[in-house]
């Protein structure tokens, strides 16, 4: 392998546009703007047009994907990778790093339950995940209970043996473990912002069906009932094929509440340069899901913003989300998914401090280190 190893980050059907990044796609594109402190780094998207800055990487097209695997030493796939793609990097030696999870909260996912035969789109998800893998040189994991997980499907899977633990026995060599966080970049970017408040409360991810959007609505209607009129907006409230009905349900129930002037439904989301400034003019984010095995398996990426800008989360209690906030000193754990208790939460909030500072041990220039210190050993053959 060349001194200086190229690495290509593979978003797949990832975008990373700014009025279209997702979680994941803002996880890639910080990952990629850390690395290539010391790495020649490419990142692969369907579009390259308007995207969200990658700098010192660089943004490549999709279109040239054969001569980007090629001319690339170490591949990154992450959830949903292309099939292709993978299979090509296998035949053509590339090491291989995967970042993604056992496909668990797709089990309850409108587009799956809706198919002909869900159980088939399922096995098809679980063997994209086995293949990976298999095929995989090193993996990254978003937390300890996603390392867990990890761990225990590698042993499964025949990739985990007496001379890996040998070898070490945290197993540095094969898994680096890199909590969600930010890049120094974003870190800065956020710092430079003004605060514009789009409303009190954020709810700053999707609307999923493991979600439970509905309690914010009431807890608001609740609060204007005490005579505290906060206001509240959902961030990402276009309808999906996995999130339609949830949306409709949340847009019915603030008509029937007359809260129009009160809750926002963005169906536009805000555009990724702007979210530093309406995020820190929030009181509170919430993210509420109920009870369910997708929460116990996995840490929100939402949980990015409170570690970014130093906002609270209100969660719900099933998972280790709230465990993670609770040791990061930014969240509020409800009991229960009750809409009283999480207006206490709400009135609380909103006679709280403004933002707070970034916690920096989550900034990716502190975590990725074992991850590349195996991609120094792998250019030495070690």
């Amino acid at each position: 392998m060349r001194s200086h190893p190229r690495l290509l980050l593979d978003a797949g059907p990832y975008s990373l546009g700014a009025d279209t990044i997702t979680g994941i796609g803002v996880r890639i594109a910080e990952l990629a703007q850390t690395l290539a402190a010391e790495f020649p780094v490419l990142v692969m998207v369907d579009d390259v047009t308007d995207c969200v800055p990658v700098d010192p990487a660089q943004l490549v097209s999709t279109v040239d994907w054969r001569r980007m695997l090629a001319g690339s030493d170490v591949v990154f796939f992450f959830d949903m990778p292309e099939t292709a793609r993978l299979e090509a990097a296998v035949r053509g030696g590339n090491l291989i790093v995967t970042e993604n999870a056992p496909p668990v909260e797709h089990l309850e996912y409108p587009s799956l339950l809706g198919a002909p035969d869900p159980a088939a789109v399922h096995r098809d998800l679980v063997a994209a995940f086995a293949r990976q893998l298999q095929v995989s040189h090193h993996f990254l994991c978003r937390s300890q209970v996603e390392r867990v997980a990890l761990i225990a499907s590698l042993c499964v899977a025949g990739r985990l043996g007496p001379d890996d633990v040998a070898r070490s026995r945290v197993l540095e060599h094969l898994v680096s473990t890199i909590p969600i966080g930010f890049s120094a970049a974003s870190a800065a970017a956020a710092v430079a912002a003004d605060a514009r408040p789009l409303a009190d409360v954020l709810w700053t991810g999707g609307l999923w069906s493991y979600f439970d959007p509905l309690l914010l609505v009431e807890a608001i209607a609740k609060c204007h009932a005490r005579g505290v009129m906060l206001t509240a907006a959902f961030l990402y409230a276009q309808a999906t094929r996995d999130s339609r009905e949830s949306v409709r349900r949340v847009a019915a129930r603030v008509d029937q509440l007359g809260l129009r002037d009160a809750i926002r439904l963005c169906d536009r989301p805000p555009r990724h340069q702007e979210r530093d400034s309406i995020v820190k003019g929030a009181r509170a984010l919430v993210c509420v899901a109920r009870p369910g095995i997708e929460n116990e398996t996995c840490v929100r990426l939402r949980i990015r913003d409170s570690r970014l800008y130093g906002v609270p989360t209100i969660v719900d209690s099933s998972g280790p989300t709230a465990t993670e906030l609770l040791n990061d000193g930014l969240g509020r754990v409800l009991s229960s998914n009750s809409a009283d208790e999480l207006a206490d939460a709400l009135v609380g909030a909103a006679a709280g401090h403004a933002a707070g500072r970034a916690r920096d041990s989550y900034c990716y220039d502190r975590t990725v280190a074992n991850l590349t210190a195996w991609l120094e050993g792998a250019r030495n053959g070690t």
